[in-house]
């Protein structure tokens, strides 16, 4: 009985040392987790933009599924001016950028802010039309419209400074030009 008694104590000691628990979840976690229940599902699905000024053309369609893949589309057109004749005319429109783009999201919480992290890729090119951590806003609602708020690279930056705000509308669209 004794040695029942023995086996029954040092069993129990090394149960309890092995169960030390495990190690606390930090603030950038617990705040990733806060996030993602909050904001996950809703980013889920298609989301488009376009913006148009003197020199680019762009459009967007962004498809996030649940799994953490992406998918999209994107059209980019840009022109620039030269000089024909002693006078600066714009060139004719060119396609900087066309085609599908795949590759995957995360939502996540680092150092007091929240952030959407998107690479992807264009099919066929070698270039990345993403590969960076964006500035997560959250996603606005206006008049039924819902909208996805986030710091982007997406706008070619221009004289060293980029405009950086952009609103995704929720939907599918195609571009107007």
């Amino acid at each position: 009985m004794r040695k029942l008694y023995l086996f029954l104590i040092i069993s129990i000691s090394i149960l309890l040392t092995g169960c030390g628990g495990d190690e606390p979840i930090s603030e950038n976690e617990l705040k990733t987790n806060e996030l993602r229940s909050k904001y996950a599902d809703k980013i889920v699905g298609s989301w488009w933009q376009e913006r148009i000024d003197e020199n680019d053309k762009a459009f967007e369609q962004l498809n996030f599924s649940a799994d953490g893949t992406l998918t999209g589309y994107i059209k980019w057109l840009h022109r620039k001016k030269v000089m024909v004749g002693g006078e600066e005319v714009w060139t004719d429109w060119e396609t900087e950028e066309e085609g599908k783009y795949c590759g995957n999201w995360n939502l996540f919480w680092k150092d007091g802010q929240s952030y959407i992290n998107i690479s992807a890729k264009v099919e066929g090119s070698n270039y990345y039309w993403y590969s960076t951590d964006m500035v997560f806003n959250g996603i606005l609602q206006d008049e039924g419209t819902e909208w996805l708020d986030i710091v982007s690279p997406f706008w070619k930056v221009k004289d060293n400074e980029s405009t950086v705000y952009y609103i995704y509308q929720r939907g599918n669209s195609s571009p107007s030009f």
